[in-house]
């Protein structure tokens, strides 16, 4: 039992460590766009501020040095430092909250829940195939020329990588995939306990917000990560997506409902929408779509709330910080991936640069017909795939049986909108100025059509399809302005009871109750995997999975399940000058 407390408490103890830094960071943000630190809802913007702060630093500390010790210390004395200069307004903050009995003791069990389950053994298979191996090499060098050339899959310019290094440090060296998930989605239970509650407390229209609609209806797909043994123990990027996808959500609500009756903080409104989405851009290519997508809406109503009719100095004042936000973060992303790559936008084969590690093109085409029909129908003939629309059965079909992630809130999205079509039908909506417009749906809905046109992976859009059923939610009650707001509120609870409790049925039904103090300090560790060695045609030593599954998990570098023949390190016995293929103009294997 002591070692079960013991090692819950160093993770507890990490991330509130963590969650310092990054409102730290955060903070020396809010204080630069002009923002008062005295409320608690602008402190847990700064958490996300201060992550994407991090992940921008990050991005140019690893074109010259690795991943480090170093570097968490210097950021956390700077944020510390911040911390330090702003104490009054945090202890202000922290009074005040140990004044809510009822949010204190949600906060310390979905703590409790989290760290506990923050012990269990990595099993996602995409962190054993791709992602912890990413983490080594960010941790071990600097960026890699051609290390796509390795293994096409280590070719994904991903920055939450970084992120995921910067945590690997100290105790939790070689360890941080116990963390690193965990603190993201505790953050935002942070947001979306206090949300909840406040929803619950609030006793007219006037006071009600959309985000805490949002944010509460979004809870129980988050404690979904938790259901399974191992659910939150991975460095999986579709989790970090998904919670960047819903804080987007939320702030582009509060920039609709907030924009006139917060006057002195418009620009502010859409500055932390943009950085968030300019985040979201480098986190992973799924989200671009749906990124730009808000992107463009937002744009449209900024320019339709001014008439069309804006000067050159007030397109400046807006335009010009998100520009350098944009130029900061993208910018050292495409050339990041020109140097995993050769390709400044991996795996699209545009952008392609003369260089002798950049990825054979044909290699390129090959892995996006693969994914275009694994995503369609995994397993089955490509070509037979691509050719007919017989794999939407058995697609539709794995579809309903995700409850969680895809059939529920597609079930919830399909009933809101439906009540809010027949309310709409029955008494139109009388114009007010807290009225949200069916036309936010458009980004959502662009965002499914081109992801089932092109990628159908439901993993892709899991975020698209929750932030699709709180919407229908929010619509759906504001058509029906005649129910009093007490049903109302007690429909959104019984929506969200009723996603719990099929979560609790699942961790009853997986035996997944707390767990207990695993083997290595309360920890469970990842199994060992055995490998063989590999020498290529220029005397490349490779280290290659012994077994079945193509998982590198922690298998020394240079690990590969697809060793090519012509592989060759382009400086010999210096892994850190990167890979190139000989002969590159025929097309290597393509894994995945």
């Amino acid at each position: 039992m002591l070692e079960l407390l013991s090692a819950m408490a160093s993770v507890l103890a990490s991330w509130l460590l963590l969650l310092l830094v990054f409102c730290g960071l955060g903070a020396a943000a809010l204080k630069a766009l002009g923002q008062s630190l005295r409320s608690g809802w602008i402190w847990l913007d700064g958490f996300w501020l201060g992550w994407v702060i991090c992940l921008g630093i990050l991005q140019l500390w690893h074109f010259v040095l690795p991943i480090n010790d170093a570097l968490l210390m210097l950021l956390a004395g700077f944020a510390f430092a911040v911390l330090l200069l702003q104490r009054n307004d945090l202890a202000q903050i922290m009074r005040r909250a140990s004044k809510d009995k009822l949010f204190i003791v949600l906060l310390t069990l979905l703590a409790l829940w989290l760290s506990n389950r923050a012990l269990g053994m990595p099993v996602a298979y995409d962190t054993g195939f791709r992602d912890m191996q990413a983490v080594m090499w960010v941790d071990t060098y600097p960026l890699v020329p051609g290390l796509g050339n390795l293994f096409s899959s280590l070719g994904f310019n991903q920055s939450v990588y970084l992120y995921d290094a910067l945590l690997d440090a100290f105790i939790w060296s070689g360890r941080s995939h116990y963390i690193a998930t965990g603190l993201l989605i505790l953050a935002y239970l942070i947001y979306s306990a206090r949300a909840a509650l406040c929803l619950f407390r609030c006793r007219t229209t006037v006071c009600l917000r959309w985000s805490w609609i949002f944010a509460t209806l979004t809870m129980p797909y988050v404690l979904f990560y938790t259901a399974a043994w191992g659910g939150i123990t991975h460095f999986l990027t579709d989790t970090a997506v998904d919670l960047v996808g819903f804080v987007s959500m939320i702030y582009l609500l509060d920039f609709l409902q907030d924009w006139r009756a917060r006057e002195d903080e418009k620009d502010y409104l859409i500055y932390r929408l943009a950085i968030v989405v300019l985040a979201g851009f480098t986190v992973k290519q799924s989200f671009f779509i749906f990124g730009a997508a808000i992107s463009v809406y937002v744009c449209l109503v900024w320019l339709q709330r001014f008439h069309f009719r804006l000067t050159g100095s007030r397109l400046a004042q807006t335009i010009l910080p998100v520009a350098i936000a944009a130029c900061a973060l993208m910018f050292p992303w495409l050339a990041r991936g020109a140097v995993t790559s050769g390709y400044v936008a991996f795996p699209q084969t545009f952008g392609r640069l003369d260089v002798d590690w950049a990825i054979p093109v044909e290699q390129l085409e090959q892995r996006q017909l693969n994914m275009s029909a694994n995503t369609r129908l995994r397993g089955g003939d490509r070509e037979a795939t691509l050719a007919s629309w017989d794999w939407l059965g058995p697609w539709l079909q794995r579809f309903a049986g995700n409850i969680i992630p895809t059939m529920m809130p597609t079930l919830i999205a399909v009933v809101g909108l439906g009540l809010h079509f027949l309310g709409r039908s029955r008494a139109p909506l009388a114009k007010r100025e807290q009225s949200l417009s069916p036309w936010i749906l458009a980004p959502l809905l662009a965002t499914l059509l081109i992801w089932f046109l092109t990628y159908p992976e439901p993993k892709y859009v899991r975020y698209a399809l929750w932030s699709l059923a709180a919407i229908a939610v929010i619509l759906s009650l504001q058509s029906w302005q005649t129910v009093p707001l007490r049903k109302q509120k007690a429909l959104i609870f019984a929506v969200v009871a009723v996603c719990l409790g099929y979560v609790i049925y699942l961790i009853i039904q997986l035996g997944a109750y707390p767990q207990r103090a695993g083997p290595e300090r309360g920890f469970y560790p990842i199994s060992s995997v055995a490998h063989k060695l590999h020498v290529t045609e220029s005397g490349l030593t490779l280290h290659v999975p012994a077994h079945d599954m193509p998982q590198c998990w922690r298998i020394p570098l240079p690990c590969t399940p697809y060793p090519n023949p012509r592989l060759e390190a382009r400086v010999p016995g210096e892994l850190r000058h990167g890979f190139r293929i000989a002969d590159s103009d025929i097309a290597g294997s393509a894994d995945g």
